[in-house]
């Protein structure tokens, strides 16, 4: 067997790169909906290495394309997605060798790279010299209690009446915290994002050392255009003006977990944000809020007053500074200055 990593076209290999998701990954939708949307139809172009055993593919390894801030600095960089290989030839060479080249050309070619392996790719990854940033945490939120009181003392009857009872007292509490913000300030939701994102965007992205950037083309990209899963946003803004001060971009169907996929703001925007949200998210029948996020401890803790619980943090996060870095590595390298949501991740 002769192994060879070859960067490729994705609309050349297109065919070689759905079969290998195919078979390996676990890809929400349509395969070639996702090759369109986030190798084709980006802001920028993406790219990916294909491994081959002699001339047959039999792994890939895509590069998607982030732009991130820190201060004024702003860095070109390459968000690692679409790791496989098939089952035949995991013997950890080959896929060593994918991820060494890979490596080799972002580092070249991108002031720095990011990426969240699953479980099975992180030691791989660590092995090509990736630096273990840390892992996300899911910070969960609950609104309605009876299912959860069935789960844990499993009485579903006592758990349903005294779960009514919590959640009458506990939105009580929610309501009345709401009525001071809701005097200046109100959600809106919307059918699209607009110039008042951009706005929010370039007054706030210093508030965090490391950022992607979140004006309206991006977020509108992300999850408007994204195909699978649907997304919604919740806007604060000012009632007179119509500012906007924070958002939140929100999956999950009634009946369910609202998922904060992003939310950007400054800090006390934010804060007011998760005072008046939960009473929206309950009237609209969900039963609980989750966030993941890993980064700034202010945003934790922002969330543990706001009542969030953490769960589980299971995904890592990689990070490597490129050759032409304009930000100190140790920088890079910290995981307090980053601001990392489910934004940051391919899908």
């Amino acid at each position: 067997m002769t192994y060879r990593a070859v960067l490729t076209d994705p609309a050349v290999g297109g065919d070689a790169l759905v079969r290998i998701w195919t078979d390996n990954l676990h890809v929400a939708g349509d395969p070639r909906a996702k090759l369109r949307w986030q190798y084709a139809d980006g802001l920028h172009r993406a790219e990916a290495f294909l491994l081959r055993d002699d001339d047959a593919p039999v792994g890939c390894a895509g590069i998607t394309v982030r732009e991130l801030w820190s201060g004024d600095a702003r860095l070109r960089v390459a968000l690692l997605a679409d790791f496989a290989v098939d089952r035949a030839h995991r013997v950890g060479f080959p896929a060593l060798l994918l991820q060494r080249a890979v490596k080799r050309h972002v580092d070249a070619a991108y002031d720095a790279s990011y990426g969240f392996p699953n479980h099975n790719a992180v030691a791989v990854h660590k092995r090509s010299g990736y630096h273990e940033l840390g892992l996300m945490g899911r910070y969960v939120r609950v609104l309605r209690h009876a299912g959860y009181l069935a789960r844990r003392f499993r009485r579903p009857l006592v758990s349903r009446v005294a779960g009514y009872a919590a959640d009458g007292a506990k939105l009580a509490v929610r309501v009345a915290r709401a009525l001071a913000p809701s005097r200046t300030l109100a959600l809106r939701w919307l059918p699209d994002v607009d110039p008042r994102f951009d706005r929010l965007w370039q007054a706030e992205h210093a508030t965090f050392r490391i950022a992607c950037r979140r004006d309206a083309a991006f977020l509108r990209w992300r999850f408007l255009r994204a195909p699978g899963d649907r997304y919604r946003v919740l806007a604060l803004v000012e009632r007179q003006s119509e500012r906007l001060r924070a958002y939140a971009i929100i999956r999950g169907a009634a009946g369910g977990i609202a998922e904060l996929a992003d939310v950007f703001g400054s800090l006390e925007a934010i804060g007011e944000l998760m005072t008046l949200m939960p009473p929206a998210l309950y009237g609209r029948g969900h039963t609980a809020i989750s966030m993941r996020f890993l980064g700034d401890p202010r945003i934790p803790a922002l969330l543990t007053h706001h009542h969030f619980s953490l769960r589980d943090a299971l995904r890592t996060v990689i990070v490597h500074p490129g050759a032409s870095c304009p930000i100190d590595p140790a920088m890079l390298r910290d995981p307090a200055a980053w601001y990392l949501t489910d934004l940051d991740e391919d899908i």
